[in-house]
């Protein structure tokens, strides 16, 4: 590429800054705020299952287009089905599950902490893409930082708060497997979403309506619009675009940096919402996972990580 193209190019990404920011903290605060708006409805009228209905009713209908344009884009139906099990309705039903055990601000940590854990060693063993030690910092940090907060439940004895913990958990490993096949298979993004939810509602809504009490039915009109416009609507599909166009303008490394706030944003969210007062426990635990999501995505400056280290190694890096 000449220097003019690259001239060319560079300015047009330093143009499009602002809106990149502006997509990757749009994606960022729908993800945090995430387990507090689905925690609200579980508080107010909706159960879990209906939270799993109403988004991938809304999500799948909108996709659907895409879907019967493109089929399975090139994954094949059996593929799809996989992600649709990883990313589709057990992943929320493990995730807003465990938001009945558990405040949500913890969910908002777990659940995305231990999806960046999970990823990294899925990638490293099935895709031999081997952590550097910066990585294995960040994961030390982060788990640390999952520590603190589930031992602090354990020790004041909280009752079923454990459950709702590895419930989180467990919606971290979905995720993380979701993330892992997605770059396994090469999948586009938005196909892969308008899988999940047109393969979700497809599978889920005979068994919501023969097996589950639906309270959707039931649920006063302005809830169950809201919960339907975040879920299926926000969460689904406009996070993910989002996130998306900013990794397009910044780069991959860059653009995961806005990941790294949905801890603080779901507890700083849960706070005025749910009246949840984070314990300094819970502070100290974000505070970790963020430094951990920081350092293993390698977005602090290298100086502080090459702190102690001779010039030597330093240069020979």
């Amino acid at each position: 590429m000449s220097d003019l193209a690259q001239t060319k190019t560079g300015g047009t990404q330093e143009s499009q800054l602002p809106m990149a920011v502006l997509y990757g903290l749009a994606a960022a605060v729908i993800w945090g705020a995430w387990p507090v708006v689905s925690a609200l409805g579980i508080r107010q009228s909706l159960g879990v299952a209906d939270l799993a209905v109403l988004r991938f009713s809304v999500a799948g209908l909108i996709l659907l287009p895409l879907v019967l344009r493109h089929g399975s884009g090139g994954l094949g139906w059996s593929r799809a089905a996989v992600l649709a099990l990883c990313a589709g309705t057990p992943y929320v039903l493990a995730s807003a599950g465990g938001l009945t055990y558990a405040p949500a601000g913890q969910g908002g940590i777990i659940t995305p902490s231990c999806m960046l854990v999970f990823s990294t060693l899925g990638g490293w063993l099935l895709l031999g893409d081997r952590p550097t030690r910066q990585r294995w910092l960040g994961i030390a940090l982060i788990l640390a930082g999952v520590a603190l907060i589930g031992g602090q439940a354990l020790l004041s004895y909280q009752p079923g708060q454990w459950k709702g913990h590895l419930l989180f958990a467990a919606g971290g490993l979905l995720w993380a497997s979701y993330t892992v096949a997605l770059r396994a298979w090469r999948a586009d993004p938005l196909q892969a979403t308008a899988l999940v939810s047109v393969l979700s509602l497809v599978f889920t809504l005979p068994v919501y309506a023969v097996f589950a009490e639906p309270r959707v039915l039931v649920a006063p009109s302005g809830e169950l619009f809201g919960q339907a416009v975040f879920q299926g609507l926000l969460a689904a599909i406009l996070a993910l675009v989002c996130y998306s166009r900013a990794v397009a303008i910044l780069g991959a490394g860059r653009g995961a940096v806005f990941a790294t706030l949905v801890p603080a944003i779901a507890v700083l969210l849960a706070y005025p919402l749910l009246d949840e007062v984070p314990a300094t426990t819970d502070l100290a635990g974000a505070a970790l996972v963020t430094a951990g999501m920081l350092t293993a995505l390698g977005l602090l400056p290298s100086r502080l990580l090459s702190w102690g280290r001779s010039p030597a190694s330093r240069a020979g890096r």
